[in-house]
């Protein structure tokens, strides 16, 4: 008989310890969710930015990556373009005491189909991560041969932490 009675003390103990733990599991779901809902990722908080250049012929030879914090190196960036600088009309007006900007290139292809992203900024806590997404297309894909220059230029808030960039690359199938 005292073992009929342990065993069943046991097993409610162990149904508590179930429930409780499936609770627990539950709100820990919720508190993903919520977070993810509001820009928080398992990683850190998400950043916002707006695109300012997204192109294929801004002659930008060689493949590079630029965070900007002042006019000084965005005119310098800007003067990197074959042939020299921009015409001064053309150029964004930006306020880098309250902005940055990242500028990714993938440098100077002999065709189309090829693409180069910020896909995501995220804020960890001690530094920034910049997810940049570089895309090419597969060899049976059918691009016009001509020479293209792929950027993406975005702008955001001032960002004085380090900045690290994780690049990830993807292929087009076409056939």
């Amino acid at each position: 008989m005292r073992i009929l009675s342990l065993i069943a003390n046991c097993d409610k103990t162990m149904r508590k310890k179930r429930l409780l733990v499936s609770i627990a599991f539950i709100i820990l779901l919720a508190t993903i969710s919520i977070l993810h809902t509001v820009g928080v990722t398992a990683t850190g908080r998400r950043i916002s930015f707006q695109t300012i250049g997204k192109e294929l012929f801004l002659t930008h030879e060689r493949s590079g990556y630029y965070v900007i914090n002042d006019a000084a190196q965005w005119e310098d960036m800007l003067n990197q373009q074959r042939g020299g600088s921009i015409p001064q009309s053309s150029i964004p007006d930006i306020d880098f005491s309250k902005s940055t900007v990242i500028a990714v290139f993938l440098g100077s292809r002999n065709t189309l189909g090829y693409e180069i992203e910020v896909k995501e900024i995220i804020d960890t806590g001690l530094f920034v991560v910049v997810k940049v997404e570089k895309t090419y297309p597969s060899e049976d894909c059918l691009v016009l041969q001509m020479f293209s220059y792929p950027y993406h230029m975005v702008k955001t808030n001032k960002i004085d932490k380090h900045i690290l960039f994780n690049t990830v690359s993807s292929v087009i199938q076409c056939g």
